[in-house]
C-alpha cells in the first residue's frame, strides 16, 4: 500500500511494480497510479500474486 505521493516518487527508478485488481470496489482511485505507471513502463498487475512475482523477478534483475 502506497500514496500517490511515495508511487510518484519511486515511478521513474525502476524499482516499482503495481498491483490494481480487477475487482477494486473504486476503480476510479487507481486509473491515474495505472496511467503513471504505463507512462514509466512499470508493470501492472491484477493480482496479488502476480504482483508479487513480478516484483520478485524484478529484484532478481536488480541483485544479478
Amino acid at each position: 500500500m502506497t500514496t500517490n505521493v511515495e508511487f510518484g516518487l519511486d515511478v521513474s527508478t525502476g524499482r516499482a511494480v503495481l498491483g490494481v485488481p480487477a475487482d477494486c470496489p473504486n476503480p476510479e482511485r487507481n486509473r491515474y497510479l495505472a496511467y503513471v505507471a504505463g507512462r514509466y513502463s512499470v508493470p501492472v498487475c491484477e493480482t496479488l500474486a502476480d504482483t508479487v512475482a513480478e516484483a520478485l523477478a524484478l529484484l532478481a534483475e536488480v541483485v544479478a
